[in-house]
């Protein structure tokens, strides 16, 4: 076997072999050696690694009967001092971090771990929630002791990111997202406002400025799923509606201080960090990941030529609930001006990934994007939408790409084989 088949076949051995200075690594990345470590059985459901530097994992555990989740965090040698003051930190405000050395063979290999409670980046916001922000979003779920476990369900948790709750109250369950960085209030606010009036269908937001000052969210459960959950068949309806309101979003007037900066030069750094992350990951996928990074920018038009519009920023079916016949966009937390085919291209690209199996060849040389996308580009130039599908195929190729070490973040068995995937079907839909 070849060194390059070698490392696709076990790309979490490879990768703790050439990152070797991160001695935490392998019991990090492997759900036996995280359990045995911790003393109880865990699964990572998602990772954010630093080359060379640092690896942050979430894991799921049962609890008293229901889910319950953690954190792990694993530095080099000369981070380590970091995470015993972490720990230090904990102890004298109650809380639950602990530094755990793995091989005593190996003094600088701690690993850190935690509570949902602990997290680094969040507990300052999730200390808020519980002190403050149930009273300002009108719900009552969180008991006396302020603990996390047993009150509200976890639906997503991106550890020093994101953490998304649900009450699973009957009479009105609820959905809080709790972001480590705060948004800015004001203009979140005036553009919730605007979608509104112009016709674009969310969901109702509960809070004040104060909450999203402190980087929560909230708003009522609606419909019976997300897009993504539907079979072709019975998707079509919704993916239409989907386009229609696309189209609406895309019709509002880009205000001039709707986004500091140029979103073109943003897309120019993500490639760089794209192409770099991909070397690290999985050295052999190189070439492809250049390729990609020079050959995009220049099918996405001159700087002159550009026509911004407010965008999604993340669109993809799993972004569109849907109820009966009528559909919500959820998730404008990445909204800026920029390209309409940005939208269109992201939900063909994920319904693509979706659709394909780990490890399996590129698909045909065929625009971007299944019988979602189809149904969904219909209904927007329905409701006067207008693109070109060259421009939505590059802007799919740029989501792929983007998207290509997602299978890793998300712990995907054949993670390796999925990004050269990625990678192989973005060079496709832009040769």
């Amino acid at each position: 076997m070849t060194a390059a088949a070698s490392a696709l076949r076990d790309p979490d051995r490879a990768l703790a072999s050439r990152d070797s200075g991160l001695a935490g690594l392998p019991y990090l990345l492997d759900n036996g050696n995280l359990s045995a470590l911790l003393g109880e059985t865990v699964r990572v459901t998602r990772v954010r690694y630093k080359p060379c530097t640092s690896l942050l994992v979430a894991f799921r555990r049962t609890r008293n009967g229901s889910f319950d989740y953690g954190w792990a965090l694993t530095k080099t040698e000369e981070g380590s001092g970091q995470l015993l003051h972490r720990e230090q930190a904990s102890k004298s405000r109650d809380g639950n971090i602990r530094v755990l050395r793995p091989d005593p063979r190996q003094p600088g290999a701690l690993v850190a771990t935690g509570d949902i409670a602990d997290d680094w980046k969040l507990r300052r916001n999730l200390a808020w929630l519980r002190k403050h922000g149930v009273e300002r979003l009108g719900v009552d779920w969180l008991p006396p002791d302020g603990h996390l476990a047993g009150a509200a369900s976890v639906l997503r948790y991106k550890p020093e990111r994101r953490l998304v709750l649900m009450i699973p109250d009957p009479a009105a369950p609820v959905v809080i997202k709790i972001a480590a960085n705060a948004a800015d209030a004001e203009r979140q606010l005036d553009f919730q406002q605007r979608l509104y009036e112009h016709g674009v269908p969310l969901l109702p937001q509960l809070g004040d400025p104060e909450c999203a000052r402190h980087g929560v969210g909230a708003s009522p459960v609606w419909g019976g799923g997300d897009l993504a959950g539907l079979d072709d068949a019975h998707a079509a309806g919704g993916a239409h509606r989907a386009g229609e309101a696309l189209a609406r979003l895309h019709g509002l007037h880009v205000r001039p201080d709707a986004a500091p900066g140029d979103w073109f030069d943003d897309l120019i750094r993500q490639l760089a960090a794209t192409r770099a992350m991909v070397t690290a990951l999985v050295p052999e996928l190189e070439g492809h990941a250049r390729k990609l990074e020079s050959g995009l920018p220049g099918l996405l038009g001159h700087r002159e030529e550009r026509t911004s519009v407010p965008v999604h920023g993340d669109f993809s079916a799993d972004q569109v609930l849907v109820g009966g016949s009528d559909v919500r966009i959820i998730d404008f937390d990445r909204a800026h001006p920029g390209s309409a085919e940005a939208d269109l291209g992201s939900f063909a690209a994920v319904e693509e990934a979706t659709l394909a199996a780990p490890g399996a060849a590129a698909a045909s040389t065929h625009g971007a994007g299944g019988a979602k996308t189809a149904c969904l580009t219909e209904g927007y130039v329905q409701a006067g939408g207008r693109f070109r599908q060259k421009d939505l195929d590059a802007w799919a190729a740029v989501r792929l790409f983007k998207g290509s070490v997602d299978p890793f973040r998300d712990r995907s068995p054949e993670w390796a084989a999925d990004i050269a995937w990625h990678l192989r079907r973005a060079l496709e839909l832009i040769a």
